[in-house]
């Protein structure tokens, strides 16, 4: 077949390269090696086609890339990597989904746009897994190379940790008045 793809299964490649500012914040923020994910969905003459939401490029798009080991880490998931493909490409041009990413990544909220994607979130959609927005690049890869994938139990961010924190200290003050 080809150096990225394997017949019968779906194909995401994890960026694990220092990358920029954005890509750093990322890894430190959800406090794993990945921070960005696309599904690839071609290859020729050593290029991947690759297809997944962007900040960089805005949104949903598709776009070729050698895909350097050194930098990428690559997932084979059984699965139909055309039906996968045609539902990526069905959003192409779509808002990258930042409010999501604070809503459901950065706040303890949950909550995304159905307006917009962001990688990790469409990627695990192509998966079919629950709460797509739930997962960011290190925890829907983590999820998928467990002996047994469970449902995403996100680890609570600093940001999510503190807020509860403190409403239970308000709670907990406001009870004793």
């Amino acid at each position: 077949m080809s150096l990225y793809l394997q017949p019968g299964k779906i194909t995401l490649a994890f960026y694990k390269a220092r990358g920029n500012f954005f890509d750093r914040l990322i890894r430190w923020w959800t406090r794993g090696p990945y921070s960005h994910v696309e599904l690839v969905i071609g290859a020729e003459n050593g290029e991947a086609t690759i297809i997944s939401a962007s900040p960089r490029d805005g949104g949903v798009r598709e776009r070729r890339l050698v895909l350097d080991p050194e930098l990428w880490d690559l997932v084979h998931i059984p699965g139909d990597a055309e039906k996968a493909a045609a539902f990526v490409r069905s959003h192409i041009g779509r808002r990258y989904d930042w409010l999501g990413i604070l809503l459901s990544q950065t706040l303890p909220l949950g909550w995304h746009w159905s307006g917009g994607w962001f990688c990790s979130e469409i990627c695990a959609a192509v998966l079919n897994l629950q709460n797509p927005h739930r997962y960011h690049p290190s925890a829907l890869y983590k999820h998928l190379v467990a002996p047994t994938p469970s449902p995403v139990k996100p680890k609570p961010s600093l940001l999510a940790s503190l807020f509860r924190r403190f409403a239970r200290s308000a709670i907990e003050n406001g009870s004793r008045t």
